[in-house]
C-alpha cells in the first residue's frame, strides 16, 4: 500500500469546451483517501463571463456563472480469471468493470454524481432568457495520461459528459431597437425540466502534482494488495536467490581459493626447492673459486719469500767471496778457470798442445774460452790478480757451483 501526499492528491482542471464560448473555467479535485487504491475524489469548478465587453451588437450576447461541484468514483477495467469470475446479475452486468478482454489497460474511467447553481443571461435571438439554475444529475468519463513533466508532475486528457435534472427560473426578455432597451414580456418562477438534460460537455485537462500519474492511482483494493503481496514475494524469493548465489559463490571461490593454494603451494615448494638447489650449487662454486684464490695467494706468498731468501743468499754468498779472497803475488798471473770444470790440481791439456810443468798451462798454451771472462763473471779481486795459481783459490762461479743448495725446492721454482 502506497501513501500519497498531500500535493500528490490534488489536480487542476480545465474545460476547453468553455474556453471555445470564451468562458474561462478552472477546477480543483482531491482525493478522498491517501491510498493508491482509494478510487473517490471530490471536485469544484467555476466558471464565469459577465458583462464582459463585446464588439458584437447588443442584441446578442451570452453571460453566464456557474459552480459545479462533482463526487467521481474513478475504476478500470479488470481482466476476468478464476479469481475474478464475472458478474451474473443484471445490475451487476450493468454496471460490471469486469471484462474478458481488457483492451485500454491505462485508461481510467470515472462515474459519480454532480450538482450545480448558474446565473445566466442569454440572447441569440428576438427573445433572451434571464434568470438562475440548479441542477443535480450524473457524470461519466474517461482520463486517458498525456505528458509527464521532469518534475513528475503529469498532464491527462478528460473526455465526459454531465447530465440530470434542472430546476430553473427564467423569465424572458426582447430588444427594442427604438429605445435601445430589453423589455421584459414574461416573468419568471421556479420550474423543474420534466426530463433530463445535458448539462456539460468537457474536453478537458488535467494537471496532476507530484510524482505519482493517474496510471498508479485508483487501483482495485484487491489488484493493489495482490501487487503489494507480489512485491513482498519478490523481495523474499530476491532474497533466497541472493543467498543462494552468494552460496554458490563461496562455494566455487572456496574451490578456486583451495585449487589455486594447492598449485601455488606445489610451485613454490618447486621453487624453492630450486633456488635452494642453485643457493648450495653457488656457495660450491664460491667456496671451490675462494680455495683457489687462496691457494694461488699462499703460492705466490711462498715464491716472494723464497724469492727473497734466494736474493739474501746470493748477496751474503757474494760479500763472503770478496771476504775471503787473498792478495795475488807478484809477477804471477792468474786465470781464471772454465766455470764448467772443477777445481782440482790437474787440467786436460788442448787438442795439439803439450801441458806444461806442474799440470799448470802457460799463458800461450790457454785457449780463449780458458784465459777470456766477462765482465760480469770477474770480481775487482780477479781483476787485480792474474798471476794466481789456479788450484789455490776457487771463483765465485765454482762456489756456486760446488755449493750445495740449501733448499732443493728454491733452485727450481726459481727456474
Amino acid at each position: 500500500m502506497d501513501t500519497l501526499t498531500f500535493a500528490e492528491r490534488i489536480s487542476l482542471r480545465t474545460n476547453a469546451v468553455d474556453w471555445t464560448l470564451l468562458t474561462p473555467n478552472l477546477g480543483v479535485e482531491f482525493d478522498v483517501k491517501s491510498t493508491n487504491w482509494n478510487r473517490w475524489a471530490v471536485g469544484l469548478t467555476l466558471k464565469t463571463k459577465w458583462n464582459t465587453p463585446a464588439t458584437f451588437k447588443n442584441r446578442v450576447f451570452y453571460n453566464i456563472t456557474e459552480v459545479r461541484a462533482d463526487f467521481r468514483n474513478y475504476w478500470r477495467t479488470r481482466q476476468i480469471n478464476n479469481k475474478v469470475p464475472a458478474h451474473t446479475g443484471f445490475i451487476d452486468r450493468l454496471f460490471s468493470c469486469r471484462r474478458r478482454v481488457v483492451k485500454h489497460p491505462k485508461t481510467t474511467y470515472y462515474r459519480g454524481a454532480y450538482m450545480s447553481f448558474s446565473d445566466f443571461s442569454i440572447k441569440f435571438g428576438r427573445e433572451g432568457h434571464q434568470g438562475k439554475a440548479l441542477s443535480a444529475g450524473i457524470t461519466y468519463g474517461i482520463i486517458k495520461p498525456l505528458y509527464a513533466f521532469r518534475t513528475g508532475n503529469t498532464l491527462d486528457l478528460d473526455l465526459g459528459f454531465d447530465a440530470g435534472f434542472v430546476a430553473v427560473n427564467s423569465e424572458k426578455f426582447t430588444y427594442n431597437r427604438a429605445d435601445n432597451c430589453y423589455t421584459r414580456t414574461k416573468q419568471g418562477s421556479w420550474k423543474v425540466v420534466p426530463f433530463p438534460m445535458p448539462t456539460a460537455a468537457r474536453v478537458g485537462f488535467v494537471y496532476r502534482f507530484g510524482s505519482y500519474p493517474i496510471t498508479k492511482k485508483y487501483r482495485w483494493r484487491y489488484d493493489a494488495d495482490a501487487q503489494y503481496q507480489y512485491r513482498i514475494d519478490s523481495i523474499a524469493n530476491q532474497r533466497v536467490v541472493d543467498a543462494i548465489n552468494k552460496h554458490n559463490r563461496d562455494s566455487v571461490e572456496s574451490v578456486i581459493y583451495n585449487e589455486f593454494w594447492q598449485v601455488y603451494d606445489s610451485v613454490a615448494v618447486v621453487n624453492s626447492a630450486k633456488a635452494d638447489s642453485m643457493r648450495i650449487v653457488n656457495a660450491k662454486l664460491k667456496a671451490e673459486a675462494d680455495r683457489k684464490q687462496a691457494e694461488i695467494d699462499r703460492q705466490k706468498a711462498i715464491d716472494e719469500k723464497k724469492e727473497k731468501e734466494r736474493l739474501k743468499a746470493e748477496k751474503k754468498n757474494k760479500g763472503k767471496k770478496a771476504e775471503e779472497k787473498p792478495e795475488p803475488t807478484e809477477g804471477a798471473e792468474a786465470t781464471e778457470p772454465n766455470a764448467t770444470t772443477e777445481p782440482t790440481g790437474e787440467q786436460t791439456p788442448v787438442e795439439g798442445e803439450a801441458p806444461t810443468e806442474g799440470g799448470t798451462p802457460t799463458e800461450e798454451q790457454q785457449t780463449p774460452a780458458e784465459s777470456e771472462t766477462t765482465a760480469e763473471e770477474q770480481t775487482p779481486a780477479e781483476e787485480i790478480s792474474t798471476s794466481q795459481p789456479t788450484t789455490s783459490q776457487p771463483t765465485i762461479s765454482q762456489q756456486e757451483t760446488n755449493q750445495p743448495s740449501a733448499e732443493p725446492g728454491k733452485e727450481a721454482s726459481n727456474e
